[in-house]
């Protein structure tokens, strides 16, 4: 049994300084997974705060056998908690989307002519305009597919449901992201 196994034991059994502890473990991760969502570090902390008191209240049902890991379990409820908040968000005011440009971590190569990288700068802000329009669902999708480049059977574990589910939302995405680029594409 792994030291992390003994802290959700004691834990589950209320411990104050076992909760204190996995939440010192999984404090960056979740944080993490929230900002992602959020683009917003009060926004993210909001979430992380509601993923963590989620998981206090549920931590009796944390089954070893059923969950491959407990990072994965806190992972779930944070998608779904940083869900729930963006769609009460989006209740309340127009919801703002992630920018694909600040979503690229990697700075430009070396051997791009000024010319390119204000090409793929006006691309990336094309499909950053069009992306704003997609569901929230979609639009995750689409973005953990092709921007964070996990495969469909991990995105379906983050948001919690089956696999043709999320090819379901990807193929609905890539239609709509082609019906609102064509026009600026075909432009001469």
């Amino acid at each position: 049994m792994t030291n992390e196994s003994m802290i959700i034991l004691l834990a589950k059994e209320g411990h104050p300084e076992a909760l204190r502890s996995l939440y010192d473990l999984h404090f960056e991760s979740i944080y993490r997974t929230a900002y992602r969502y959020t683009r917003s570090s009060q926004d993210a902390e909001d979430v992380l705060q509601e993923t963590f008191v989620k998981a206090i209240k549920n931590i009796k049902n944390f089954d070893f056998e059923r969950n491959t890991s407990f990072a994965a379990w806190m992972g779930r409820i944070c998608v779904n908690s940083a869900l729930d908040y963006l769609r009460k968000r989006r209740t309340r005011k127009a919801w703002e989307t992630v920018s694909l440009t600040a979503s690229v971590q990697d700075p430009p190569s070396a051997g791009r002519s000024p010319e390119e990288t204000t090409l793929l700068q006006q691309m990336a802000g094309h499909i950053d305009q069009a992306l704003r329009f997609l569901p929230p669902r979609q639009k995750l999708a689409f973005q953990m597919k092709y921007i964070e480049d996990l495969k469909v059977d991990e995105i379906a574990r983050e948001l919690c449901c089956s696999p043709n589910s999320i090819k379901k939302y990807l193929a609905r995405a890539l239609a709509a992201l082609r019906r609102r680029l064509r026009p600026i594409w075909s432009q001469p």
